[in-house]
């Protein structure tokens, strides 16, 4: 009896300690290093605000409003193509499913960096683009505002994410009982009254997870914007990782994630908060 106990606790501390090393321990670390400060590159443990103060003035100020924008744009862009994806492969396509959902989750299995570079490529000065609008004689010389700007970064994050929409919101939406469809068109509903009636407010917990599995780590890239939207479109994520890789200012790079973090988890709880439909708890 003792000896099943035993083995019961010890298959359940090695998550717990995994947890505790890998998760709750750097977390208290930050938390830490973000009230302490650098001096003369050496960090001393000297209780301090600074860093926090740091980060209201306007220029971080101003790259967090970027990044939520830009966060906010790649997620609302990803729903509007990713939505209707989701839906024909769940409630239209009778063939081949397995096949066109493999297709989606294909991407995935290249690189993200080598997907970054693929958009360089595209929409560079030399890029696909500008080579084929100079071809057909649209432009006389090649656009410069396609890379190295907010558009560049939102086109590539879109591509990059959305798969991770795509398919929360597929699960949720093959769920919903056809049954439920045919008493709202028995009751006189259409097509649109319907959707907008009962599969809209259906699919709602899919689409609030696929938002969610979009915006959060579009809040925390830092290899996309460096690449595609240089300095004229630098995000949080990158400013972070210039303070732990090259400043060597980990307090001030821990504010920052700490900040970050918990923008996130306050938008995350709105989301979860007020995404499901009516009458559920």
């Amino acid at each position: 009896m003792r000896a099943g106990l035993a083995t019961k606790l010890s298959f359940l501390a090695a998550p717990k300690l995994w947890l505790v090393v890998f998760f709750i321990l750097p977390m208290l670390t930050m938390v830490l290093y973000s009230f302490w400060r650098v001096v003369d590159y050496q960090i001393v443990a000297d209780f301090t605000l600074r860093n926090y103060q740091k980060i209201g003035g306007p220029l971080y100020t101003g790259v967090f409003l970027r990044t939520i924008k830009l966060s906010i744009y790649v997620t609302c862009i990803s729903l509007l193509i990713g939505y209707p994806v989701a839906y024909f492969l769940a409630r239209k396509v009778k063939h081949f499913k397995l096949t066109l959902l493999l297709l989606i989750v294909l991407p995935l299995w290249t690189s993200y960096l080598v997907r970054t570079y693929a958009w360089m490529l595209i929409l560079g000065t030399q890029g696909v683009i500008n080579q084929a609008l100079l071809g057909l004689g649209i432009i006389s010389e090649p656009l410069t505002g396609l890379l190295y700007s907010d558009f560049a970064v939102t086109i590539a994050l879109v591509h990059i994410y959305m798969p991770y929409l795509i398919l929360p919101l597929y699960a949720v939406l093959e769920k919903i009982d056809p049954s439920l469809l045919e008493a709202a068109w028995d009751l006189g509903g259409g097509k649109v009254r319907t959707f907008l009636s009962v599969i809209l407010p259906l699919s709602l917990p899919g689409i609030v997870s696929g938002c969610l599995f979009v915006f959060i780590p579009s809040m925390g890239a830092f290899v996309t914007p460096e690449l595609l939207g240089g300095t004229r479109s630098i995000m949080i994520g990158s400013i972070i990782a210039q303070q732990f890789g090259v400043a060597y200012e980990y307090p001030f790079g821990s504010a920052l994630a700490l900040t970050l973090m918990g923008i996130i988890f306050a938008l995350a709880a709105i989301s979860l908060r007020y995404g499901k439909p009516r009458g559920v708890a």
